[in-house]
């Protein structure tokens, strides 16, 4: 019975065995059915995003956009200028028989075909930006412009470089009164449409900061690691974090001369009927009422008069407001002292500190020899011994201070040198424990030695 009741329970531990090893290979293979299923979504997914992102295409598209940008960057600067040498031409107010007339007409067909090109390239930049972002995963293969947030930016973009002096609104006038000048004055519309044209400086940023070490690819995928955006905004706080006195000051500089021309094509229109009643039509003094409304100071020794004028200090003040407080800010972020300055600060205090004791300390033995020594042999007076004692305890008094002050001195950041000192301690204490050690195993030895024990090495070794 005991053999046949053993021979049926090995059996049917085989058969629970076999069972567990059949549904151990069922599980594995669903396992591995699970993980093939799943490559094959992800493959098909990143297919259908269009793979996995490409470091050399990316770059190379980052590259084509780069260029994109810089030739509408010569474009704009070179728009801008021509704009600027035709404005002077036509505030001249050019005879028919003048051959400058033939100039200032050819210039305002220069612009207009330069802002025709600038809009095609505009366009051309934007398509490769999404090249580009298209090139890093960030959008669909089949996404358009139209399906991101850049079609209003262009929109807007289009238009201000739509904005130009034009050859068909060459001599036409607007006039105005002037109620502090009392008279009547007017304007060029080309005068007005090469105000206007001053936002593309805006654009021409945009570009410096694409040029910076901030907007790259690199950049895009740093960001996107630390879920933040990267941006233009994100180029101009690192541009701030990293070199604030060169930003600062290209930007205040910039802002100067950009207002103070667009205040001098304003208020220039009052020097045509009385030259000597409006100063600011030179640029200089345009350039000085700029400065002297940033810094907040207002001497007024020039102010606008006119409508225009005033539109654009306001907008100066706004910027001005903004660009002093982070000029202030700035200041004091960069006088502010680091953990490590603090530490070192802190070091040469009680150096000078100890020197300073050290002084005191030398002062007060001499003076005292010299009192004791004088009142033994008698050879000061009663007026010098007392002068001699009232000097003594000055300098006891300014040996408690200086004592009390280079004892009460903290290191704000002494945290190392307590390490420091602790693993010191820590290491003497352990060269004192080995050598107690070395004592005790040394006395046993002896002990056993004595005792008969010379060949007991275990008791030797523990």
């Amino acid at each position: 019975m005991k053999g046949r009741t053993g021979g049926l329970t090995a059996k049917m531990s085989n058969q629970n065995q076999n069972r567990r090893q059949q549904e151990n290979d069922q599980l594995v293979r669903k396992a591995d059915q699970n993980k093939i299923s799943l490559a094959e979504i992800f493959m098909a997914n990143s297919q259908q995003l269009g793979g996995l992102e490409d470091g050399k295409v990316t770059k190379m598209y980052f590259h084509k956009f780069l260029f994109m940008e810089q030739v509408c960057f010569a474009f704009n600067l070179m728009g801008l200028g021509i704009s600027v040498i035709q404005y002077d031409l036509e505030y001249e107010e050019i005879t028919d028989d003048d051959p400058m007339k033939d100039i200032s007409l050819w210039l305002l067909w220069l612009v207009f075909v330069s802002s025709c090109l600038l809009i095609f390239l505009t366009v051309y930049r934007y398509q490769a930006h999404i090249e580009w972002m298209k090139s890093r995963k960030s959008m669909a293969p089949s996404d358009q412009i139209w399906h991101t947030d850049d079609w209003l930016p262009m929109l807007i973009e289009l238009a201000v470089y739509c904005i130009i002096p034009l050859p068909f609104t060459k001599g036409i006038r607007v006039n105005f009164y002037n109620s502090i000048q009392g008279s009547e004055a007017y304007y060029h519309v080309n005068e007005i449409l090469a105000l206007i044209m001053i936002c593309r400086v805006i654009y021409l940023y945009r570009t410096l900061l694409t040029l910076t070490f901030w907007y790259n690819n690199r950049t895009q995928r740093v960001c996107n690691l630390y879920a933040c955006e990267s941006n233009y905004m994100f180029v101009a706080k690192s541009l701030l974090r990293t070199m604030p006195y060169t930003a600062l000051f290209i930007a205040l500089i910039s802002l100067i001369c950009i207002f103070g021309y667009a205040v001098r094509i304003c208020e220039r229109p009052l020097s045509r009927n009385d030259p000597s009643s409006n100063n600011l039509g030179l640029f200089e003094n345009a350039l000085w009422n700029i400065i002297i409304t940033i810094t907040t100071v207002g001497y007024g020794d020039f102010y606008t008069r006119t409508d225009l004028g005033r539109f654009v200090i306001f907008i100066v003040c706004v910027l001005g407001i903004f660009v002093v407080s982070v000029m202030v800010v700035t200041l004091i972020e960069s006088l502010k002292v680091t953990s490590l300055e603090g530490h070192a600060i802190t070091v040469l205090e009680r150096v000078a500190l100890r020197e300073k004791l050290k002084h005191e300390a030398a002062l007060v033995i001499i003076l005292t020899a010299k009192a004791a020594l004088g009142y033994k042999n008698g050879t000061l007076t009663r007026k010098q011994h007392h002068q001699l004692i009232v000097r003594l305890k000055q300098t006891l008094i300014n040996f408690k201070m200086t004592h009390r002050q280079h004892k009460t001195k903290q290191d704000e950041n002494s945290l190392n040198e307590e390490i420091t000192n602790q693993f010191s301690l820590l290491k003497n204490d352990f060269k004192q424990l080995m050598e107690r050690q070395q004592v005790l195993i040394s006395t046993n030895n002896l002990i056993y030695q004595k005792l008969g024990f010379e060949n007991n090495k275990s008791v030797v070794n523990i």
